[in-house]
Order: C-alpha cells, then structure tokens, then sequence
C-alpha cells in the first residue's frame, strides 16, 4: 500500500502540504489514529516523539513497537521513532504516590512533567526544527499546551490538508494499522488518567482485570495519614469497592453493554495532543 492510495481514499482529495526539507522534521505521536496518520503521510525522512509516562497500558507499548516495525518497512528505513521520559522523575505513578495525590482538571502535572516537559526538553536540542501536530480538521483552532520553544515550528498537516477525523481512521484501515483500542483505552494512554470515567473502570475490569488490580494497588498506595481518601473515581468511589460491584454484575453483562460504552465515549473529550485518543 502506498501513500497515494492513502490519499486516493478521501473524497475530497487534498493536496498534501509538502514539509520543509531544511527543518529536521518530528511527529509529535502518541500511537493513536491522527498521530499515526501522520507517521504514513509524512513519517519518510522524519523522526516520530513518543513519551512514556510509565504508567502506560500494556496494550499501549505493544502498539508503540508494532507501528515502528510496520512504518520503518513501509517508508524503506527511512524513518525513526524515539521514546523519551522525564530526567527528574523516574514515573508518573511514583511522583503520584510520593506526592500522594492524583492529576486532575486542575492539577494536570501528569502532562506537564511527563509529557510536555520531556519533548521540550529534548526538541531544545535540536536546533531549528518542525514539530507535526496531530489534530485533524475537525479541530481546528486547537494548539493544546503547546508552541512553547522558540527554535521549533509548530504545524499541523492534517488540518492544513483538510483531513477530518474519519479521513485518517480510512487510511489507517487500508494500512491495517487503526489502534483498535478496547473501550477503557479511548479517552487516555495512561491506566490511571483521571479522563477515565467509571464506566470505563468497570469496563477494564471486565476485559483486563490483571491491570485492574494493579490499579487498585496503586490508588491503595496513594493514601497517607490524612482522613480524606484519594481515589482515581471522581466520585470518590474505591476501586476496591468498584471490584466488588463489578464482580455481582458479571452474570448480567453483555458484550452490548460495550459497544453503547464505545459510541458514548468517541464524542467525549480526551487527553489532548500527546495522549493516543
């Protein structure tokens, strides 16, 4: 499959914007569908940034290591994918326990430090250069918490080439590569990403209840000697209680009850633009 047959498949048939061949070029990814459409289009001759949080779904680093493997043989070697991490802190889990409180709403260090800060950190010693950001048509407007560093240009070739959403889960399809995530992964990379409703909890529990129960493990290491408890629910629900309800439901569940949670959740917000959506 080539890139032209990626592009033959949109009806509208942009012109994709030719990239800068002065800059040294980066993909800002997160193995998602918009910022792998990015690796097929533009991925020959540039340098694809993904950062590990080390709170990652398993799921996730599988996928990380299968669309290197398939990009690196579609674009002949001519592309290269790089993980980076925060130099400060070993992992978000462990900065949560040790400061004994979870990101939120109002506290999102979990994308500052171990996401932004990361491929700050390494584009600033890059020289002059272009960082591809993956939001699609449909978003249009959005920059995130990004164009931060002076030496790098911030672009978006989705939007530039008028590539909706549903543009780039076509081309991902006619290069087997869409993520197919499972339900609870739709919203954030990460298994604790306070994105993550209790539905979609229950729904890891369900379908992938060994990282369910290192979750619980995780928010059961969160508490301290304060009386309020922490918990990954904003409702203020356990886990562990969660577990419970989860385990008397078990008989009534449907493999419907899913495929509804899947429509509900592709409307919702996610994470932003380095996390896979």
């Amino acid at each position: 499959m080539t890139i032209a047959d990626s592009s033959a498949c949109i009806a509208a048939n942009p012109m994709l914007p030719v990239r800068a061949a002065s800059l040294k070029r980066f993909i800002s990814f997160s193995g998602g569908v918009e910022s792998t459409t990015m690796c097929i289009l533009y991925g020959k001759g540039s340098t694809a940034i993904w950062c590990d949080t080390g709170a990652e779904h398993d799921l996730m680093y599988n996928r990380i290591n299968e669309v290197e493997s398939e990009l690196k043989v579609l674009h002949e070697g001519d592309f290269e994918l790089i993980r980076v991490k925060s130099e400060k802190h070993k992992g978000l889990e462990d900065y949560a326990k040790l400061r004994k409180y979870m990101p939120s709403g109002q506290a999102r260090y979990c994308t500052r430090l171990f996401k932004i800060e990361p491929i700050d950190n390494f584009l600033g010693t890059q020289g002059d250069c272009e960082l591809m950001v993956g939001f699609n048509a449909d978003e249009d407007g959005r920059t995130g918490n990004l164009e931060l560093k002076a030496n790098v240009k911030y672009t978006y070739p989705l939007i530039e080439a008028g590539l909706t959403r549903d543009d780039c889960e076509d081309i991902l399809k006619l290069h087997d590569l869409h993520p197919n995530f499972p339900v609870y992964m739709l919203r954030g990379g990460c298994r604790m990403c306070f994105f993550k409703s209790e539905k979609e909890y229950r729904a890891m529990y369900h379908l992938n209840k060994k990282e369910f129960m290192k979750m619980i493990d995780f928010e059961e290491g969160l508490q301290d000697k304060r009386l309020k408890f922490h918990s990954i629910l904003s409702s203020g629900k356990s886990l562990r209680q969660l577990a419970a309800e989860c385990e008397r439901e078990k008989a009534f569940l449907q493999l419907s009850d899913f495929t509804e949670l899947y429509k509900s959740l592709k409307k919702e917000t996610s994470c932003g633009a380095f996390c896979h959506r």
